[in-house]
């Protein structure tokens, strides 16, 4: 018996059978859609699924899973071990399969990678493999043979280790990049294979269910119309498509029309409004795809202490497991989940792959910043060349943006069709531009408050926390949401806020920009402070949301005057432009194709020279196309795209309130009660920059199993209905 895995214990064949069920399913459901597969790379998989794990017969390994088992150890012939990946190579049959030098480095690359360790292949550690492939395998190699129905090979090739140190790049000729892409495949759809039947779960889920054709029953079921945008994604499936267009046209359903019946991915920015579009696809009375066949899953930092939420008798963590693997024929994420390939880390091909014969929807590209939207850019250029497609859905879309995608980015495989779509007929908001800040305003606030639903923004979350204390003295209903609530509060705020706009009731929300692009809500009135123009147009979209303003009366007061969040939020310049640009309005009504000129204006590469904007996106572009692969690993890609400075913190009163969960939690030795005591514990924490707070937090109160975790000393405010959320210190730097 041969051993692969000790939890549960498997054997290597019955893994490897597993593997090769999820090949044929995976085969099955897309592979005809593979640009970079064909019948022989197919057949190159196969071999590299069969041989994979045959490494792992060594005894050094086999007595590792033995000693977990409780099992007798075998007698070993050496005292030190050896990657198994590195073994496999060695052990593959080459000669009996008649394959080309070409195919070989393939193979060797896929086989002795499907592990990324630090582990360098030097000529000690090529001896040492020697020394175990003599004395140890080959002495057991019929038997190996005969566990595995596979041929063995009798003479070790140890040449074929010389292909480990010229690992594929993405290279300057098209012979060099159609090797790398293919070797993106087979290492990708490896990783894929072999992950899912470590995991359990089927590779690929929902595989019959059609997006589009469940969006279409609900419009026949509803007597919806389709509206123009709709019917544009619907019949242009087979393209690369940027559109612009206002709130209120049926973005999402045109998104999801588009994906039509292949395999898809949906991205947004921000995980609450992630949690909204999946809980709307897989409603039963909405769009009715189903969660429980797979076809739809959720998958951001916190998505499955979202999904326990809805019901404790589920087991969620299956569900979860598809995401993680990518198995869902439609998975709702973040960008930073599904779109770090172009960091080209350690692992990177799993992701990528994933991406070949599939589609994705970028939604709200407005609402990255150029850092994040030069990494997007780079992720289409990648995702055209491996097969896969793409469709921007956006409110408003930067110039200079638009024109990099449309003249200089490398898109060949498909054409990209562009449209805007905009209907001034709806005229929603007018603009009062207050040559004042928004504190001196409080009075007037408070008095609309009384009558109608007020949404204040503030730029930062100490701002946004002054206002709500001054109003609280105001005789008005108030309640503030920002970023820095503990996750089981923020949960229950998001939901408040979502219900109280829906309701009769009247009274002010003070919140930041988490609402921009992140909740349907609609107000009446928004009083805002002034940001960049696509942010700030963002946030109109939180009132008037899709009614008609009949009013002379501004609806809109934007305010100008002792901004927070400038620069640190915000970029100086451009907010000046921006209102240099919107006092024009002031008083006016603002058509939505006045809104998108002004964004063309402000963001048109001429008017954007000299900024730190521009000189952001242009490096951080030149710095992707020119990274060298294998160089970062999977956690600092997925840092980068958060922001490195992020960390998770306790507040110091809530840590000393869960002191029996902690406790709990570190008695605990069964894996899995530990993995949903954890997720409880993240229940009580938020996320905060790091530099920001460095003298502020410790991490030696917590075990070490928690040391991802710090304790902030400060104070949280919240009594499970209303509160302030952290309370931050006055010399703190401001916080978005």
């Amino acid at each position: 018996m041969f051993l692969a895995k000790s939890n549960p214990q498997e054997t290597i064949r019955f893994h490897t059978d597993r593997l090769l069920d999820n090949y044929e399913l995976l085969r099955n459901s897309y592979g005809d859609n593979y640009l970079h597969m064909d019948e022989r790379m197919w057949q190159l998989l196969k071999l590299a699924v069969e041989y994979h794990d045959i490494g792992k017969a060594c005894t050094s390994f086999q007595n590792k899973l033995r000693k977990s088992l409780g099992l007798p150890l075998l007698t070993p012939s050496h005292s030190y071990e050896v990657p198994h990946n590195f073994l496999s190579v060695v052990l593959i049959p080459f000669l009996h399969s008649g394959i080309s030098e070409e195919e070989i480095r393939l193979l060797v690359q896929t086989v002795g990678y499907h592990h990324e360790r630090e582990t360098i292949l030097n000529q000690e550690l090529k001896s040492d493999m020697k020394e175990i492939i003599q004395k140890d395998i080959l002495p057991k190699i019929n038997d190996l043979a005969e566990h595995m129905n596979i041929p063995m090979i009798k003479r070790p090739a140890y040449s074929y280790l010389d292909w480990l140190n010229k690992r594929y790049v993405w290279g300057t000729t098209k012979k060099e990049r159609v090797s790398f892409l293919k070797y993106v495949m087979l290492k990708g759809l490896l990783h894929r294979l072999d992950h899912a039947a470590s995991a359990h779960v089927l590779v690929e889920q929902g595989i019959t269910q059609n997006i589009g054709a469940s969006v279409n029953s609900f419009f026949e079921k509803k007597k919806f119309k389709k509206r123009e945008l709709q019917i544009f994604a619907e019949k242009n499936k087979d393209k690369h498509l940027i559109v612009i267009a206002q709130t209120g046209m049926g973005k999402t359903e045109a998104g999801l029309l588009w994906l039509d019946n292949t395999k898809g991915f949906f991205t947004l920015p921000l995980r609450v409004s992630i949690n909204a579009m999946y809980d709307r696809i897989k409603d039963p009375n909405g769009i009715n795809f189903s969660a429980e066949e797979g076809a739809v899953g959720l998958l951001h930092s916190s998505s499955l202490d979202y999904l326990e939420q809805e019901d404790e008798g589920v087991n969620w963590e299956i569900y979860y497991e598809h995401s993680r693997q990518l198995a869902n024929k439609l998975l709702i994420t973040t960008i930073d989940q599904i779109l770090k390939f172009p960091f080209y880390y350690l692992g990177f091909e799993k992701e990528y792959s994933a991406l070949a014969g599939t589609k994705i929807v970028i939604d709200e590209m407005q609402s990255y910043d150029p850092k994040i939207a030069a990494l997007i850019i780079r992720a289409l250029e990648m995702i055209d060349a491996i097969g896969g497609q793409f469709m921007i859905i956006t409110a408003t879309m930067p110039k200079l943006y638009l024109d990099y995608i449309l003249q200089k980015a490398e898109i060949k495989t498909r054409p990209i069709k562009c449209q805007t779509f905009i209907d001034d007929s709806l005229k929603r908001h007018r603009i009062k531009v207050m040559d004042c800040g928004i504190e001196d305003y409080i009075e007037e606030i408070a008095v609309v408050g009384k009558k109608q639903k007020v949404l204040v923004i503030c730029n930062t979350v100490k701002k946004a926390v002054a206002l709500y204390e001054k109003l609280q003295n105001k005789d008005v209903p108030v309640q503030v949401l920002h970023a820095l609530f503990i996750q089981k509060d923020r949960f229950y705020l998001e939901d408040k806020i979502k219900k109280f706009a829906k309701t009769a009731q009247n009274g002010i929300w003070v919140t930041t920009q988490l609402v921009e692009a992140s909740l349907d809500i609609d107000f009446d009135v928004l009083c805002t402070e002034m940001s960049v123009l696509d942010s700030l147009f963002q946030r109109l979209g939180r009132c008037y949301r899709q009614r008609k303003l009949d009013s002379t009366h501004p609806n809109v007061w934007v305010f100008i005057k002792d901004i927070s969040g400038v620069p640190y939020v915000y970029d100086k310049e451009l907010v000046e432009k921006s209102i240099s640009l919107l006092q024009v309005y002031d008083g006016q009504m603002i058509l939505e194709s006045e809104k998108m000129q002004l964004i063309e204006t402000l963001y048109h590469p001429d008017n954007l020279q000299g900024t730190q904007f521009i000189e952001i996106f242009e490096k951080t572009l030149a710095y992707l196309q020119t990274l060298d692969p294998y160089d970062m690993d999977k956690s600092q890609a997925q840092k980068y795209l958060r922001d490195i400075h992020q960390i998770q913190v306790i507040p110091r009163n809530i840590f000393d309130c869960i002191q029996s969960l902690i406790a709990e939690f570190n008695k605990e030795r069964n894996q899995a009660k530990r993995r949903r005591l954890r997720r409880q514990i993240t229940q009580y924490t938020l996320s905060i920059n790091k530099y920001r707070v460095l003298r502020l937090i410790s991490y030696n109160e917590l075990p070490r199993a928690l040391r991802d975790i710090a304790i902030i000393n400060l104070e949280y405010d919240f009594d499970g209905k209303s509160g302030k959320g952290l309370i931050l210190n006055e010399n703190l730097s401001p916080f978005s």
